[in-house]
Parts: structure tokens; C-alpha cells; sequence
């Protein structure tokens, strides 16, 4: 061989060895790809789909990739995301809204702040990631269950597309509450995906309902917590709040269903059932005790009694107070010294020993225990009683009569013929063989308000002990104040109202509060002269007009929804509503001799526009320091008429 073929050759040796070739890999095997490598470049006629390269022609929708469809009939994988410019365009599926997704807008759930992951999805932790509403669920910020609350056995929900797709591996059994879904939305759905893997997750909770009824607001250590009463589900509701008045957690108390489907979260709010159960919450009062514990108070419509409950021990535990007549309305609860309970509230319609006749009452229940469990650990006592007024001209007249009052009472006239013409609200009677046009008496009450005495109930205890009731008597339309004495029997006394001479409509809306000192002071709605009033009883008695509704060229009814408080210099504060023009109003006394001034804290129109907020409904009040959370009732529609409720605190300082 010569020298320079010996070279070439011994050259060519050293290249095969230098690495030219790889002895490791088998030419004739192809690559395959991972189980999540979806920029894999697979051959011809192959897409990479859950983790692997298949034929790129669909036969059937398990061919694909979750969030997708087999059109066979041109044998590709169509996504089932729906596109969108608005948020009208996602109106299908409930809790969806137009958002960026994967370089695009997709009907989607967004989460906190729109924030988008690598793969252009909007993804979520925990509720944290969610906006008030929405919870975390599949990685994504959801309202409802998609998938309509789960899927088909052998089918796995791609919360996406709100679809469920056949896959044979995902053999998983979720318990109650659970819904099977990609453990992985963001790689394991869509084009491209990679290998699906399946979880059991937890359904979102119940959608909250209308809750904001009734509002009590108490002060708690970790902030605030409002009872209240949600209409649309009929329940008890309390919603705590943080130090700012920021909402935190709903907790149903009372008033669902215990057993049926569960259709949400088990451990969420009604225990995951959307049922109606009964109807109960109404006329709620809460308390605090010195231990943190709250007590709350309320009406049980469908039984007609008066119920109670408490989260001592962290549960919450209710139970029944008072089952006798009709009993539970305008319920009012404190702490007495004794660090029990005590509940004023109305009794509508019942019997008080030895009378038989129908009779509406106030009545007193104290606890004989700092967490009453059952009836018998309440004692309950008649503060007072009235009977129950006949319904006037029996509740309504038959054709071709009218109620009339001719000086003996209103009573069912026949009509005549005769008169020249009587104006609307009058009728043609016969006034001693005179054809006459009587003014017509109502027959039903323009308001709501029941004829008895004991409603807008107010307890509050003095310093020494002393259990003080402000009360509305709607027989009389007078303001009323029960004072205990040592042995625990009340005394009762008018404070306005009872002349006979000139009689007057006062009291509703009545709250009573005691201030430094023992500084006793009650405001109250004046119905008389539509005046919010502000009186203060003991050495400094004072009865004056905070508010007349007059703001010219405006004539304002004011002052339902009173809640009273003093400041730490004992100047009183009140928060109420306007009616009228649907505002949420302060008005507090300062100075000497004192001053009131008022202002709007929310409903009015924003600069500009000529519409305001519907504010002010169940204002309930409470001072912590030199602040005043109040909690107040927000009141809107939807476009389909529906009933919308937001309960939420203003904050107000008064130094």
C-alpha cells in the first residue's frame, strides 16, 4: 500500500471514531416525541396529540384532544372554543366572559387581573387568584360547574370549552361534590395537547344568592360580621367583613335543605345543595358577647316562631326560642350583665292568659345560660299587649257598596246614583236622603306594617343593669319605652304620641341607644310630619328634628332604616335612609348648643349624570374607636327584572 493511501485511510479511521457516526442510534427507528412536547415535529401525515404523534385524520372525537371535535367527514380536529369580540357573545355558558386566550379571545373565565400564563391561558391557585364571585376550580375562575355540574362516566369535563371528552385511561371515582377534569388545562387541552392525566376535583361552591335583608352589623375581632336575611334562598346569612369592610366569607346559617342532591361544594355555603328549604332569616338581630361569640335572633316564616342561633365552638348551632302564636318579627338581641341573651321581639297574632281574644304583644326572652341549646333554657315574659284591631269594614266591601265613614266608624255604604260627580277616592252615598260624595276610607293599610304593638323593637342594657325597649305601638302610632326594674318586670311608658285631640303617627324605625354616662338616646322616624327625630331622655331630656326631608326645591320623606350610636364624647350619630331619592344618610349633633348636619354617604348621582345608586336599605351601625362601619343594602336589576342585593360597609370617621 503506499504512503498516501495508508494515510487516507488511517485518517478516515480517526474521523469514524472522532464521532461522524453515533453506534448508539438505530437509523432505521423513528424519534418519538415526550409526553408533553407539543412543538414535536412528527411526519407526515401524524399531529402530535396527548403526548404522542397520531394520524392526523379524525375518525371520531376521541382521535382528538379535549376542547376538541372530529369533523370526520373532512377528517380534522376542530377546537370547540368559542370566539368573541364582547362579552355578549359569551352569554351560553353561565360565568363566562370575552377574554385573551392563546393569542386569540375566547369566551373564558378571567381571573384576578387578567394575568396570563406562558401559554396565554388565564389560570388560577386559589380563590385568591378570583375576583369577588368566583371561585378557583380546574385551574380556572369559575361561577358555576361547568360541564352542567359533571360528566358522564368514562368522561372527563375540559372546563374550556365546558365539554366533556371520552378517555378510557382517566378510570378515576370522584366522590360527592367531585368532578372529574384535566389535572392540567393548560398543556393537556386544546391543540396539540399532551398526555390528559385526570383529577377528582371539588365542585365550586354554591353561588351565593340575594343575602342583604335585615342587615345587623356587630364588630368582631377580626373585623365585621353582618347577619342578614337572603330572599332568594329564604336563609339565614352572615358575611364577615375585614377591618377595611372588605367582604371575606358568607356563611349560611339557617334555612337549607339537609338532605337531596349535592350539587356543589359539601363544605361550602348550604352544604352544596341549591334547594329551596324553609323560609327563615327575616327580622334578624345579632350580638356579641365578651368572648367573640355571636348570637343572632330571627323569624322562622314558615313555622311562625322565634329562633336563635350561635357559632360558640366555631359551629354554628340554632335552635328554637319561642313557638307560641305568631312570634319572631322586628327581633332585637343584647348581651345582658349577666353575659346571657336577651331578645325583645313582636309577637303578630296569639293569646295572652287568661284572655282568649287574638292579641299582638312585645315579649322578652332571657337565656338562663350563656349558649341556649332548646326552649327551656329561655324565660319569656308579655311586656305588652294590645288586641288585635277588627279589619277595617271587614277587609273589603262587596260590589256596589264602598267603605265610608260617616262619624261611627268606617263601615260598607251601598252606592248610589244622584251626585254631580264625585272626585277619585270618593263614592256616592245616601247622607240622610242626600245623594253625597263621601270620601272612601282604605280598606287595606297603604304600608306593610303589622296593626299591633311591639314592632321596630330596640333592646339595649344600661351600665347598672337596666334592660330599656323602644317600641312602635302601631295601634295608637305612639313611640313607647319598657324600662326593667330589679326584679326583672318592665314597666311601660309613652314617650310621644297618646292625645286623643291631636293624634299623631310616631316611632317607626325606632333605635335606641345608651352613650357614655348611661346617655340614653332614641331616633325615630316621625310619620306625622315626615321628620327623622332624635330624642334623649334623663336630666338633658331633648326632642329634636334632625332631618325634615326639606331641601328645597325637594320634599324628602327620611329616617327609615334609623341606627343610632354615640361618639366617645357622647355626641349622637345617626345613619338612615332616604326614601325618597334612595340615599344612605348621616346626620350627627355636634357642638354646644348642638348643631345636626347631614350628609349623603352613598346613592347620589356622580358628577355628570343625573342617576344615583338605589342605597341605604337596612342601614345598621356600629362604632369601633373613632370609626363607624355601617352596614348598608345596595338595590339594582338585572335585565331580566331579577332582584340584586349588595351588602356592603361604608366606613365613616368621627372623631
Amino acid at each position: 500500500m503506499g504512503r498516501a493511501r495508508l494515510l487516507l485511510f488511517v485518517f478516515s479511521l480517526a474521523t469514524l471514531a472522532a464521532g461522524a457516526c453515533n453506534c448508539d442510534e438505530d437509523p432505521l427507528t423513528p424519534a418519538v416525541p415526550g409526553t408533553c412536547e407539543p412543538t414535536f415535529d412528527c411526519p407526515d401525515g401524524f399531529q402530535y396529540r396527548r403526548g404522542e404523534c397520531r394520524p392526523g385524520r379524525c375518525q371520531i372525537d376521541s382521535d382528538c384532544c379535549p376542547g376538541q371535535s372530529c369533523n370526520a367527514a373532512a377528517g380534522f380536529c376542530a377546537d370547540q372554543f368559542i370566539s368573541c369580540t364582547t362579552d355578549e357573545d359569551c352569554t351560553e355558558v353561565p360565568g363566562q366572559t370575552c377574554v385573551d386566550f392563546r393569542e386569540g379571545t375566547f369566551c373564558g373565565y378571567p381571573n384576578r387581573g387578567n394575568a396570563l400564563t406562558e401559554n396565554g391561558t388565564q389560570i388560577c391557585q386559589s380563590n385568591a387568584d378570583c375576583d369577588n364571585g368566583r371561585s378557583c376550580f380546574g385551574d380556572r375562575c369559575v361561577i358555576f360547574a361547568p360541564c352542567e355540574g359533571g360528566c358522564p362516566d368514562g368522561q372527563v369535563c375540559d372546563v374550556d370549552s365546558n365539554t366533556c371528552f371520552t378517555l378510557d385511561t382517566c378510570t378515576e371515582m370522584c366522590g360527592t361534590g367531585q368532578m372529574l377534569v384535566l389535572k392540567d388545562p393548560d398543556t393537556q387541552s386544546g391543540p396539540a395537547c399532551c398526555l390528559v392525566e385526570c383529577e377528582c376535583a371539588v365542585l365550586p361552591p354554591v353561588l351565593p344568592g340575594q343575602f342583604g335583608w335585615y342587615a345587623s352589623l356587630q364588630p368582631v375581632r377580626e373585623g365585621l360580621a353582618v347577619a342578614s336575611f337572603d330572599p332568594g334562598y329564604g336563609d339565614l346569612v352572615v358575611t364577615r367583613f375585614d377591618s377595611e369592610g372588605r367582604r371575606t366569607t358568607i356563611e349560611y346559617v339557617d334555612g337549607f335543605p339537609l338532605d337531596g342532591p349535592v350539587v356543589a361544594n359539601p363544605e361550602g355555603p348550604r352544604g352544596g345543595r341549591d334547594q329551596a328549604g324553609p323560609v327563615v332569616g327575616e327580622h334578624a338581630s345579632m350580638a356579641v358577647d365578651a368572648g367573640g361569640v355571636l348570637h343572632v335572633a330571627y323569624y322562622d316564616r314558615d313555622e311562625g316562631r322565634l329562633k336563635y342561633a350561635t357559632d360558640s365552638g366555631g359551629l354554628w348551632k340554632t335552635s328554637i326560642v319561642d313557638e307560641d302564636g305568631n312570634s319572631g318579627l322586628y327581633t332585637s338581641i343584647a348581651i345582658g350583665p349577666d353575659g346571657n341573651p336577651h331578645i325583645s321581639y313582636l309577637m303578630a297574632e296569639g293569646t295572652v292568659t287568661p284572655d282568649p281574644m287574638p292579641r299582638s304583644a312585645l315579649k322578652y326572652a332571657s337565656a338562663r345560660t350563656q349558649s341556649p341549646a332548646t326552649p327551656g333554657d329561655w324565660s319569656i315574659q308579655i311586656v305588652d299587649s294590645k288586641l288585635i284591631p277588627p279589619m277595617v269594614c271587614d277587609g273589603g266591601c262587596a260590589g256596589g257598596t264602598a267603605c265610608i265613614d260617616l262619624g261611627m266608624g268606617p263601615s260598607c255604604i251601598p252606592a248610589i246614583t244622584g251626585c254631580a260627580g264625585c272626585m277619585s277616592g270618593e263614592a256616592c252615598v245616601d247622607v240622610g236622603g242626600t245623594p253625597t260624595c263621601e270620601e272612601t276610607v282604605t280598606v287595606l293599610p297603604i304600608d306593610d306594617l303589622i296593626e299591633g304593638t311591639g314592632l321596630f323593637s330596640s333592646l339595649a342594657f344600661t351600665s347598672t343593669g337596666t334592660a330599656l325597649i323602644a317600641f312602635y305601638d302601631r295601634v295608637d302610632g305612639d313611640l313607647k319605652l319598657a324600662t326593667s326594674n330589679t326584679a326583672g318586670a318592665f314597666s311601660v311608658l309613652t314617650l310621644e304620641g297618646n292625645d286623643m285631640m291631636e293624634p299623631t303617627d310616631v316611632g317607626q324605625h325606632v333605635s335606641l341607644a345608651v352613650g357614655p354616662a348611661d346617655l340614653v338616646g332614641l331616633a325615630y322616624f316621625d310619620a306625622t310630619k315626615d321628620d327623622l327625630v332624635y330624642r334623649q331622655l334623663g336630666a338633658n331630656a331633648l326632642r329634636e328634628v334632625v332631618d325634615n326631608g326639606v331641601t328645597p326645591p325637594d320634599l324628602r320623606l327620611v329616617g327609615a332604616d334609623a341606627s343610632l350610636i354615640f361618639d366617645a364624647s357622647g355626641n349622637p350619630a345617626v345613619a338612615y335612609q332616604d326614601p325618597t331619592n334612595t340615599d344612605l344618610l348621616y346626620a350627627r349633633r355636634m357642638g354646644n348648643p348642638g348643631i345636626w348636619s347631614t350628609e349623603v354617604l352613598r346613592g347620589a348621582p356622580p358628577a355628570g349624570q343625573e342617576k344615583g345608586l338605589a342605597s341605604g336599605f337596612y342601614a345598621s351601625q356600629k362604632r369601633v374607636d373613632s370609626k363607624a362601619f355601617i352596614a348598608n343594602v345596595d338595590v339594582s336589576f338585572d335585565p331580566e327584572g331579577n332582584l340584586l342585593l349588595d351588602l356592603l360597609i361604608v366606613v365613616k370617621e368621627i372623631f
